[in-house]
Parts: structure tokens; C-alpha cells; sequence
């Protein structure tokens, strides 16, 4: 691997912290390291994270290196041997993917036992897609915030307009079905403008 892959591998690891930090989880700072010891970690093959909020589900990100293509085996082995290290069914499990996976890891995808599964694509992650001056400021709102904006604006979640799962800004906060995202949108002549959509 190039310096210049090595960079940007780093990169993405700094990205996956933000995310997770915008996700509301305590991240050590000790995650938070240089260049130079990141390339040190990697020569030592150990550039994966673990996550571990007490009131949280945990999380582990596993970056794929190699060159070979990510394959249903390669998913069902790594998958049972972090379960299995961590002794949790529950864990939340995180893949940085060198490449798209193929339809074969897309159907495996969908069965109930991967529910806690993300996979995500290494060169996407170079840059923080939430950070991008076009891409407005979104906020997931807690049950009581719900309740109340339905009642202000007097309609029901099926009249909101949708933001489906498949949202590159959805999969980054990891929005689930029938959670409500207010967005709030800013611009030199109106001022700021709010929406509401209802995530399916």
C-alpha cells in the first residue's frame, strides 16, 4: 500500500470516529491519534476499533486491507469471530469495504442475523459527507420532540414526507424506520428553513 492509500485510510478511520461520535457515543481521545502511529498500526495490523458505551450497544469496525474481493464466507467468519471474541450477539459491527459488495453479500444482507451489520465503502468515507456545504444540518428527534412537532403542525407520520434508509446522510446517522428527521436548511436570502421527514 502506498503512503498515499496509508492517508487516506487514516483518513477514513478519523471519519468513522466522527460518525460514531455523532451517533452520541464517548469516544476515548486516545483514538484520536497521528498520522505516524496510524501507519505503525497498520504495519502491525491493528487499525480496528471497539467501541464500548456502557448504556450503548457496542461497536467494532473492521477495515478490510486486502486486495481479495469480500466474499460470504469472508462476512460469516470475521462476523461469528468478533462475536465470539466479545462474547455479545448484539454488537454492532461496522466493515470499511475496499470495494462495493457484490449481490451475493447484498442478499446475505438482508437475513435477520445480520441486522447489526453496516458495511461501507472505503473511498466514500475519505470525506465527511455531513460536513459538505450543501448537505444541510440533521437532527434526530427523541420521542417527546416527535409527539410535540406532530402536534404543532397537527398532522400524523404518515403524512410526512419520506427520507429513505438508503440516504447516504441516513446511513450516517444510522436512522432507523419511523425515526423523524428535522432538517434545517440555510441560505443567504431566506434565513434558516426547517422540515420534517419520516424515515422508511
Amino acid at each position: 500500500m502506498s503512503i498515499q492509500d496509508k492517508i487516506n485510510l487514516y483518513k477514513v478511520r478519523n471519519n468513522v470516529i466522527e460518525m460514531i461520535r455523532d451517533r452520541k457515543y464517548d469516544i476515548p481521545k486516545e483514538f484520536d491519534i497521528s498520522l505516524e502511529e496510524f501507519i505503525i498500526r497498520y504495519e502491525n495490523k491493528n487499525i480496528d476499533l471497539y467501541i464500548d458505551n456502557s448504556d450503548k450497544q457496542k461497536i467494532y469496525v473492521h477495515f478490510l486491507i486486502d486486495n481479495k474481493t469480500f466474499s460470504k464466507g469472508d462476512l460469516k467468519n470475521i462476523t461469528e469471530s468478533i462475536i465470539d471474541k466479545y462474547n455479545d450477539n448484539d454488537i454492532k459491527i461496522i466493515y470499511l469495504l475496499r470495494d462495493k459488495e457484490n449481490s451475493i453479500i447484498s442478499k446475505e444482507m438482508s437475513k435477520i442475523i445480520y441486522k447489526n451489520i453496516e458495511l461501507f465503502i472505503q473511498k466514500y468515507m475519505i470525506f465527511n459527507i455531513t460536513k459538505h456545504i450543501l448537505v444541510p444540518k440533521h437532527i434526530m428527534l427523541t420521542k417527546e420532540e416527535e409527539d410535540q412537532m406532530l402536534d404543532n403542525y397537527n398532522t400524523n407520520k404518515t403524512q410526512l414526507p419520506k427520507l429513505f434508509k438508503t440516504d447516504p446522510i441516513a446511513r450516517y446517522y444510522n436512522m432507523q424506520t419511523g425515526q423523524i428527521c428535522k432538517i434545517i436548511r440555510k441560505s443567504p436570502s431566506t434565513g434558516e428553513s426547517i422540515y420534517y421527514r419520516i424515515v422508511k
